[in-house]
């Protein structure tokens, strides 16, 4: 007997999600809520890393990175793959640790080594590296194109039989004797056997409507693109607390801190010239192409954050409700992954150990998800 599933959200998690159910035989509904531009996929820096401080998300972007590698062959389409290379720049108090973590993603099966200031610049003659004692190393990170990247997991969703409703965004779960039998959208009341919340933190009011509490709140995120050329790897920049990617030789992208003191205006939240300006400041002296290419375009989004910024995913609520949500800024490179996991517990009722870290419950059981060897931002 076919199922019919429904996955609340058509970003990167639940196209992900979409695909892997759709070729394991389920009747999906995608409901694609296009909340005004404004939802984390299309906000992405798009950086690809398997470098972490817990475990468990080595082990989710260790199994994700080989679909944007083979993107092509498996999904279809360019999802924008560029391995770059990705650095992680540390100070001389982190050094340790980002050995013990370079180790780890070594043990997940990845490429990565712990680099000299001096031969990473050498590498990339755009880096100035003053400050920084030490550099975490992945010759096959880089960037992808996450909005390109959730079309084309949408297109290979549909090629499986799933629907996809676009603008179309569910108001209310339905539930009988306590399980989930369906949605109410714009267009009716949809039937379903399951559901799987992916809609970022829009999740949080369809889940609390129904008694759950994901623990998600909204943070709004930018990110700007300045007409610099500069031969770089996808970078996090621990001792800035920033990040910057290239794009392709038409530029470079950087990650801008809004101010929380700032109200947001409707589906857009102001980012002012001088947040731009402070972000391209604490980074010209990284990147000194910055410091003379003007910024021709930001982007700003709203993401659902986790108390400990690691997602929650699992059987929440009522029987049939699953959670995928809560990524917390850093869904785009683990989408391949969760979207197999998940797809396979749906599926199957079986646990996959994977997962199990991620569980919604661990906030109550104080159980949050700790890396062993944190640095300064991460």
């Amino acid at each position: 007997m076919t199922r019919t599933t429904a996955v609340v959200g058509g970003g990167v998690i639940g196209a992900a999600v979409a695909w892997h159910l759709a070729r394991r035989g389920h009747d999906v509904v995608v409901f694609d809520q296009r909340r005004g531009g404004v939802a984390a996929t299309a906000q992405s820096g798009g950086l690809l890393r398997l470098h972490h401080t817990a475990d468990c998300d080595i082990a989710l972007a260790a199994r994700a990175l080989p679909t944007f590698q083979r993107f092509g062959e498996l999904v279809g389409g360019d999802c924008g793959y560029r391995p770059t290379g990705f650095a992680l720049l540390v100070g001389p108090e982190h050094g340790e640790a980002l050995r013990h973590n370079v180790d780890k993603v070594r043990a997940a099966g990845g490429k990565a080594e712990v680099v000299e200031p001096g031969a990473l610049a050498a590498r990339y003659p755009g880096l100035r590296l003053d400050g920084v004692a030490a550099a975490a190393y992945e010759p096959d990170g880089g960037y992808a194109d996450p909005a390109a990247t959730a079309r084309l997991l949408l297109d290979a969703a549909r090629a499986e039989g799933a629907r996809v409703l676009d603008d179309v965004p569910v108001e209310h779960l339905l539930v009988r004797d306590d399980r989930v039998v369906g949605v109410r959208c714009s267009i009716g009341d949809v039937d379903v056997d399951a559901v799987v919340l992916a809609a970022g933190v829009w999740s949080a009011g369809l889940a609390e409507e129904v008694g759950v509490d994901l623990g998600i709140s909204p943070r709004w995120i930018a990110i700007a693109l300045a007409h610099a050329e500069a031969d770089v790897p996808a970078c996090i920049d621990d001792t800035t607390g920033n990040y910057f990617r290239p794009n392709g030789g038409q530029g470079v992208f950087f990650g801008v801190d809004l101010d929380p003191e700032d109200e947001p205006v409707g589906t857009y939240f102001p980012v002012r010239p001088e947040l731009v300006t402070a972000a391209r400041d604490g980074l010209w002296r990284r990147v000194p192409a910055l410091a003379d290419g003007p910024t021709v375009s930001t982007r700003v989004g709203v993401d659902g954050y986790t108390p400990d910024r690691h997602p929650v995913i699992g059987p929440v609520g009522p029987a049939g409700l699953y959670a995928a949500t809560g990524l917390s800024g850093g869904g785009f490179k683990l989408a391949p992954a969760v979207g197999e996991l998940v797809a396979h517990e749906v599926d199957t009722g079986e646990e996959h150990e994977e997962l199990v870290p991620y569980r919604p419950g661990r906030f109550a059981a104080g159980e949050p998800i700790v890396g062993e060897h944190g640095y300064r931002w991460m």
